[in-house]
This record gives structure tokens, C-alpha cells and sequence, in this order.
């Protein structure tokens, strides 16, 4: 029978997005069973990838069938418990670390093979002093400790026991790796879980194993009741998936499911990126975290000060790190206080979060983001959810100045294009010739542009022209979502 893996196993596998593997999918270049791929298939596909990891999806594949035993007289298939398992993979680590070491050996004989002949070259006796010397250091390589580099070992296991956990009724997915809950790898994930204290107090986290194993991690002081149990429901924040696992969870849909909270939060560091506009980073407690959606606000509130309306400038993957991108403004109490008297350490109050400007997560299609000045703040959370779930085939930013000041993160946004294949920036002026719009009209291509969604944080002038651009190209309007800067 030809083997199959999933969708987000493939996409790892020859590293691409699932975005791509869906577009060959609809292509008809990839066909798809029950939503799983046909290895082969794939590798044909991937030539590239075929090259490079053929080995080790033989040494795979032998590990799964000599781990799989098939009764011949009744034909019941027995899987191996996690013990066997976990064994053959420690001991193809093993391997690995042991051949890792050899290399690094034969590299440094390598180098000093060499400077030995340059030091020879010219002497009438080279050959026998070669070849002693060429005897003293094989001898010296083989006798060299084989010890195996114990956390080299571990590292290497960590990476490879990595479960995929696939969510009902959403189907969405996302790998759990190492020994990292099932609740911190869905954040990571880019997946609106339901949760509340992550650590095992509330109960909001509780999910039930469809199939697959999990192991309990640490203490909760939450109570199942035995129905529960029986059913197979969990706390996701106290247990990690030891195999591929299939769970029935709450997500939120969309912003209405998200609910309001009251968080004290503290500030850990205030940047001043240019003359405009001041980056406030803060910390929740351990116990209370935010739970939001990318590109949502949240009031700040100071004591005696008084309070204000921002964007939340992070990922919620990162649900206890909080970034604010907030322009300096005599008129915001919040603004001059943060840019004049605040100190790390200070306690703020957050309420939130609020705001329907978030991603369409199922969304099959590439995305363009267009932020105006200081409406990177909302679009920079976008961005980086979209990273999280990476399943765009491509992400196009557009960043225009406000202004004489350029783009106050422009660092960050080269550093995404330089890192990302699927990843293109492009910084614009407001005041150069050709107005923005156009430039980013003529970037994307129009006979493309219907197959983008497009999220816009910018003033009204310029929403105007792209909306001009949207109409005329009979874009949907569920695909282009505005927020005004």
C-alpha cells in the first residue's frame, strides 16, 4: 500500500508552505486522499527533496515497519507501545551524534593533512615522513573517545519526536514539539484555542482526545469529573501528545468569541524608534494571560493619568509578551506619559480586547498588507499571526511613510524579507511622485489582483484610491479589510 502523510507533514517535509502544496493540489499537479498526500507523489513533485532526504524517509519508513507487526493468522495489525518507539528513535540519534563526531574528526585530519604536505613539500624524505605521520593520526582518530555527546542526543530526539495535532471541527493543524503542552503548542501554532490561566486552575483549556496518546505533564488543580475522563477529556495546558493525536476543541471563529478581560500588566522596556512614535513592551502574569486575536486594541489605563486606545502590535502566539506601537501626541495623556515619565516595572491596566480588524485564518489565498506611519501597529500582529499559521503562499507588505520620518521598524521588515522566500517588502514614501497606491498596484500586477486579501491600516485618502482598485477589478469585498490609522 503506498504510504501517505498529511498535509502539514509534507509541507515539512520539503519545505514549502501548505499554502503551495494546496495551490498544486487545486493545480491537479497533487492529488489528495481523504486530505492526505501520496509520499511518492510528493517526492516526484519535489525532486530536490528526494535527493536530500531519501535516507532518512528510508530509514523512516523501516523504523515504521519493523515497529508495526501483523498477525499473519488473524491479520490484527499491532501497533508498539511508546517504550519500542521511543528506542528505535533514541537509537537512530545515536547513530547520528556518532557519525556527527567521526565528521568533525575527519575534517580536522583533513586540515592538518594539509599543512603536513605544504610543510613536506620541499624536503628530499617527504614520502616516509608522510606516511608516518599519516599513521599517527589515523591511529590517534581511531583511538578517540566515542562517547556519545549525551545532549546532542537529546536535541536531536526533541526535533524528531514532534506529534501533529489535528483540531475538530476546524481541521486545523499544528505540531507539538518535544515535551511542550498541547495548549503552548496550538498558540504557537497560530490557533485561537480557548483558554484562561494555562495553568491548570480554570478548566477553559479542557479538550477532548479524539484519538492518538497523551501524557500528563504537571499537576492541575482543576477537577475532571470521572464522565469526563471516561470520555477522554484533558486539560491542554497540563498534558503534551506523545503520538499524532486528533482533539475536539473550542476555537474562537472570530472576534465576538473573544472575551473581554481586565489585566493588570507591566512595562518591561519603552523604545523610541524616531522622534514619532514610542515601542512599549509589557508582561502579563503567568496566571492571567491576554487572550486576543491579531490586529485587535485594548484600552491602556494608568492610574491618576488616564487611559488610551491602541493596537496590540504582537502575535497572540506570544500571549504574555505584549508589544504597543503609540504615536507621541501632546494631546494623549497616556502617549506623554509613557514617552516622558514612565519607568519599566510600572503596572498598567489592560482592558480588551476589542476590534473585528483580524485575519480570515481559512482564507486559501495570498496575502497584502498596507500599513500607512504608525498603522504597522496593527498590521504587524497580522503579519506575524499569518507567519504562525504558515499556510500563506505568499505575504506582500507595503509600508508607507509618514511624513519625513521613514519607517520606524524598516529593520525588522528587511530582516523578514531577507529570511522569508514567501516574504516581499517594499517601503514607499508619501511624498515621492507616484502615489502610493499606484506603486502597489503596479507591484502586485492586476491580472492578480483578485487572487489577494488585503488588509489596509491607513488614512481615508488613501483608502479611497485602493478601494477605486478593488471595484474596478471586481475584487470581493470580503476580501480587502480596513481599519483607519
Amino acid at each position: 500500500m503506498a504510504k501517505r502523510i498529511s498535509l502539514s507533514r509534507a509541507a515539512r517535509l520539503v519545505g514549502v508552505k501548505r499554502g503551495t502544496l494546496q495551490q498544486k493540489i487545486r493545480a491537479g499537479e497533487l492529488t489528495t486522499f481523504e486530505g492526505e498526500i501520496i509520499l511518492a507523489d510528493l517526492l516526484q513533485a519535489y525532486p530536490d527533496a528526494q535527493f536530500e532526504d531519501s535516507s532518512m524517509l528510508e530509514r523512516v519508513e523501516q523504523i515504521i515497519e519493523q515497529a508495526t507487526f501483523i498477525n499473519p493468522d488473524t491479520a490484527v495489525t499491532r501497533k508498539p507501545d511508546n517504550v519500542a518507539l521511543t528506542s528505535r528513535i533514541m537509537s537512530l540519534s545515536e547513530e547520528l551524534s556518532r557519525q556527527k563526531r567521526l565528521l568533525g574528526r575527519y575534517r580536522r585530519f583533513s586540515d592538518q593533512l594539509a599543512e603536513e604536505i605544504e610543510r613536506l613539500a620541499a624536503e628530499p624524505d617527504a614520502l616516509p615522513q608522510l606516511k608516518a605521520w599519516l599513521d599517527q593520526a589515523m591511529t590517534k582518530i581511531n583511538a578517540e573517545d566515542d562517547t556519545i555527546d549525551q545532549s546532542f542526543v537529546n536535541e536531536t530526539f526533541l526535533r524528531v519526536m514532534s506529534a501533529q495535532a489535528t483540531v475538530i471541527p476546524s481541521n486545523h493543524e499544528f505540531f507539538i514539539e518535544g515535551a511542550e503542552s498541547i495548549l503552548e503548542a496550538g498558540l504557537r501554532g497560530g490557533l485561537a484555542l480557548n483558554y484562561g490561566c494555562s495553568n491548570g486552575n480554570c478548566g477553559l483549556c479542557k479538550l477532548r482526545v479524539v484519538s492518538g496518546e497523551v501524557r500528563k505533564t504537571r499537576h492541575h488543580d482543576y477537577s475532571l469529573t470521572e464522565a469526563e475522563k471516561g470520555l477522554g477529556y484533558i486539560l491542554g495546558c497540563c498534558n503534551t501528545a506523545i503520538s499524532d493525536v486528533v482533539l475536539e476543541a473550542d476555537e474562537a471563529r472570530g472576534s465576538s468569541d473573544i472575551p473581554k478581560q481586565n489585566i493588570p500588566i507591566r512595562i518591561r522596556k519603552i523604545e523610541r524608534p524616531n522622534r514619532q512614535v514610542i515601542i512599549v513592551s509589557t508582561r502579563t502574569p503567568r496566571t492571567s494571560r491576554l487572550r486576543f486575536l491579531a490586529g485587535q486594541r485594548a484600552t491602556l489605563s494608568i492610574e491618576h493619568v488616564g487611559s488610551g486606545f491602541y493596537p496590540i502590535a504582537s502575535c497572540p502566539c506570544d500571549d504574555m509578551n505584549l508589544q504597543f506601537h503609540i504615536a507621541i501626541d501632546s494631546q494623549d495623556p497616556i502617549a506623554s506619559y509613557l514617552d516622558e515619565s514612565a519607568r519599566a516595572n510600572e503596572l498598567l491596566t489592560l482592558e480588551g480586547p476589542e476590534g473585528s480588524f483580524v485575519l480570515n485564518e481559512n482564507s486559501p489565498r495570498s496575502l497584502v498588507f498596507i500599513a500607512q506611519g504608525i498603522g504597522f501597529a496593527s498590521i504587524k500582529g497580522l503579519i506575524e499571526h499569518a507567519m504562525a499559521l504558515d499556510v500563506a503562499e505568499k505575504i506582500y507588505l507595503f509600508w508607507i511613510a509618514d511624513g519625513d520620518e521613514p519607517q520606524y521598524l524598516n529593520n525588522l521588515c528587511r530582516a523578514w524579507n531577507d529570511a522569508l522566500d514567501n516574504f516581499d517588502y517594499l517601503a514607499l514614501e508619501s511624498e515621492a511622485g507616484e502615489h502610493p497606491a499606484d506603486a502597489i498596484m503596479a507591484r502586485l500586477g492586476s491580472d492578480k489582483a483578485i487572487d489577494f486579501d488585503y488588509y489596509l491600516c491607513a488614512d481615508d485618502q488613501l483608502r479611497g484610491k485602493l478601494e477605486q482598485f478593488v471595484v474596478s477589478h471586481e475584487i470581493p469585498s470580503n476580501q480587502f479589510l480596513y481599519e483607519n490609522v
